[in-house]
């Protein structure tokens, strides 16, 4: 499958399956070797950036938080709640610490990145009630984070574009109810997992480079604790692609891989969105695989779709 990738992009390939171990079944094992991978691509922190160290009260724990601040900025900030993917099952602040890093820099945004529990140790619902609880904090209290209220804007990558869409549309559920739950004014969502429907893409890149449709299930499994059950597949905070309703949410800039079983997702949502009178842009990045985050400085055509995401960030910001 890595036959017809830029020759940066196929040594990129080549370096991440490096760390892999398909020798083991074993979690630990396996979360070790994606933590030695991220820390393989990680880049050095610009001077321009101050970060905070912090936590926020969850439902059962403290939830850590890490905070990006670009040093040229005074006053209340315009903000990215940022949640790292990993299935639902890796990662941390640390695995996404140059890639959120590097959005606040760019964008010249602060980034507040959660530290949501994963599962199978915490299987759903945990990770949304973290999120969310690290969310109600930010908006209750905004002076506290330095967060201009007005200028707030959800993302993630992979399973976390799939945490930031449910929480987006939870806070919009609150806020048409009546409660006082502040206006998110965007999302930006980076090859998400979306839809429980078997899109073509789950079939065309079934077994697209570092991610195949067989992954996708076994981290759905582990996220759930079982199987997805019929019920499970049409819950809007499992999979937000099958909401009822797509109205009143904040506009969208979701980006996708075109060689990921997941390329789909994103014009599907997209679509719906737009059905429903949403502001939202879909961008099937061309030549492109799930992660291809980490490639960003390695890569000409990752770089370019970096940058495309650091503009859509401002603007969702403006």
């Amino acid at each position: 499958m890595s036959d017809g990738l830029d020759l940066e992009l196929r040594d990129f390939v080549a370096k991440t399956e490096s760390f892999s171990t398909p020798e083991t079944i074993e979690l630990e094992d396996i979360r070790q070797s994606y933590d030695q991978m991220c820390k393989h691509f990680q880049s050095p922190h610009s001077e321009n950036i101050k970060i905070l160290e912090g936590a926020v009260e969850g439902p059962d724990c403290d939830i850590p938080i890490r905070v990006y601040r670009p040093k040229d900025r005074i006053g209340l900030h315009p903000t990215l709640i940022y949640f790292h993917g990993g299935g639902w099952v890796l990662g941390d602040l640390d695995s996404h610490d140059s890639i959120t890093a590097d959005l606040a820099v760019q964008a010249g945004v602060q980034v507040i990145a959660v530290d949501y529990r994963l599962a199978p140790e915490h299987p759903y619902p945990a990770a949304v009630d973290d999120c969310w609880a690290v969310y109600q904090a930010i908006t209750e209290a905004p002076k506290i984070f330095d967060v201009d209220i007005d200028r707030l804007v959800i993302g993630g990558d992979s399973a976390g574009g799939t945490l930031a869409a449910v929480i987006t549309m939870i806070a919009r559920d609150i806020h048409l109810l009546g409660f006082n739950a502040p206006w998110i004014k965007g999302q930006l969502l980076l090859y998400p997992a979306l839809s429980s429907e078997a899109l073509p893409s789950r079939t065309h890149q079934k077994n697209a480079p570092l991610f195949s449709a067989p992954d996708l299930h076994t981290y759905i499994d582990y996220y759930l604790g079982h199987s997805a059950t019929e019920q499970d597949k049409q819950d809007f905070k499992i999979f937000p692609a099958q909401a009822h309703d797509f109205s009143n949410l904040p506009p969208a800039y979701v980006s996708s891989a075109e060689l990921d079983p997941l390329s789909d997702d994103g014009p599907d949502f997209v679509d719906k969105l737009k059905s429903a009178g949403v502001t939202a842009r879909s961008v099937v990045e061309p030549g492109l695989m799930h992660g291809w985050l980490r490639a960003r400085h390695i890569s000409p055509r990752a770089e370019k779709a970096f940058s495309r995401i650091v503009q859509a960030l401002k603007d969702l910001t403006a």
